[in-house]
């Protein structure tokens, strides 16, 4: 008999250690007033649902009910419809309540055979789920966990507060030392933090428009554009398609896309310290950029040029114009077309990418444009109109020689010099 009681006092001691856990580190909390399901998970709430609710209000009982059974391809019993079966109204999956006197039998968060049915008041007390979702949550969640149900107005965080769960602190973002406010509060999914992008880019000097007949957020910060699209895991930045671990979310109203995306996009630089829960941002150094004169075809410009990581670029414009030559900018593409000498040059700003007489070239570094002023590479200017460079770094000068361009002479009468020369003898 001492063994017997022995055995039961150990299996109690092994079973509350992890029913304790469960109630601790799990809460679902289901409000009848949006008909959304929330599921936390450590202290992080970490994915929301629609469901469907009773057909009245009484009928989803409200309270605390923890799960007491997990049960596959239940039966739906008073119709005679086995388990498993497309028809059978709880679907395929069961996550039993203990209320209302009932232990699991009765009240439940289940699947379903009509997913339209989803997000309605349509269920005779128990809570419907779309089968795709109650089966992702069924894995995840513990016998013993606790379900909130309640009819109110406050967000899944009041209330999970309110009813005693330990949420773990907010995730804050540093920009450059000083904290950013956001408009809604970052999270955690699948091991990935997720910021409010609209936030982050407004910060970070980006304008931020929705287009919400295509699900699409454009973001521009002077040259750079970047469109993302809802549940899509591919990005374009200035017309370049680049892959997304995490596709952009949209969760109440507001579009969420990882760190690393910011990181990518604009090439800030991106820290999480996981114990404090922050998130650091931190923008690139400026260029280092000394200042030099310029000389061309004997002409000086001062300060018409900085030297940037051992390449000097050029204010075009500045030198160019004392060869009577007018570069042609096009804002809408921030590109400038140089024609000299029967040759053009077509270079973009911030792209190492250009075309000399419509052939694709590669430039050293990327053209500019810096206090309005258009800076192209020197090399790129004297070689593409047969130029040659001197620098002297004592004295910071730069000299450039380009050929002079040789306008052809015209004679009256269509006589050429000779003939004119023949004739006046």
């Amino acid at each position: 008999m001492k063994k017997v009681g022995f055995l039961f006092v150990m299996i109690v001691m092994l079973l509350l250690p992890h029913a304790a856990s469960a109630e601790e580190n799990q809460l679902i909390i289901v409000n009848k007033a949006t008909n959304q399901l929330a599921f936390y998970d450590h202290g992080e709430l970490v994915k929301t649902f629609p469901v469907g609710t009773g057909k009245k209000d009484n009928l989803t009982p409200e309270g605390t009910f923890p799960i007491v059974n997990k049960i596959k391809n239940r039966p739906y019993y008073s119709g005679g419809i086995p388990g498993g079966s497309p028809n059978n109204p709880l679907g395929d999956r069961w996550l039993g309540l203990n209320a209302r006197g009932t232990y699991g039998t009765t009240y439940a968060i289940h699947g379903n055979n009509n997913e339209d049915s989803i997000g309605k008041y349509v269920s005779g007390g128990c809570i419907r789920m779309h089968n795709e979702d109650v089966r992702w949550l069924f894995d995840q969640v513990e016998v013993g966990t606790n379900v909130k149900i309640v009819n109110s107005s406050k967000s899944f965080n009041d209330i999970a507060k309110a009813s005693g769960y330990q949420l773990t602190p907010p995730i804050k973002i540093m920009l450059d030392g000083k904290e950013i406010k956001v408009d809604s509060e970052p999270f955690i999914q699948n091991n990935r933090v997720l910021v409010p992008m609209r936030s982050i880019f407004t910060a970070l000097g980006a304008d931020v428009h929705w287009d919400s007949s295509t699900g699409t957020i454009t973001a521009t910060k002077k040259w750079d554009t970047i469109k993302l699209t809802i549940n899509s895991k591919q990005a374009i930045i200035n017309d370049q398609t680049h892959a997304l671990d995490v596709p952009p979310l949209l969760q109440k109203n507001r579009t969420y896309v990882p760190t690393r995306f910011i990181s990518e996009a604009l090439g800030i630089e991106v820290k999480w310290d996981n114990k404090n829960r922050i998130v650091s941002l931190i923008s690139p150094k400026p260029p280092t950029r000394a200042i030099i004169d310029v000389t061309i075809n004997g002409q000086m410009v001062k300060k018409g040029g900085f030297i940037e990581e051992a390449i000097s670029l050029v204010q075009v414009n500045a030198i160019l114009s004392s060869l009577g030559v007018t570069p042609q900018y096009d804002g809408k593409n921030s590109t400038l077309t140089i024609s000299y000498d029967e040759t053009t040059l077509v270079v973009t700003s911030n792209k190492k990418q250009g075309t000399l007489n419509g052939e694709n070239i590669t430039l050293p570094k990327a053209a500019v444009i810096v206090d309005g002023h258009f800076y192209v590479p020197a090399i790129t200017i004297a070689d593409a109109f047969g130029g040659t460079l001197q620098y002297d770094s004592a004295t910071k000068h730069l000299v450039m020689t380009l050929p002079e361009i040789v306008e052809e002479e015209t004679y009256d009468n269509e006589i050429s010099p000779i003939e004119s020369t023949e004739i006046i003898k």
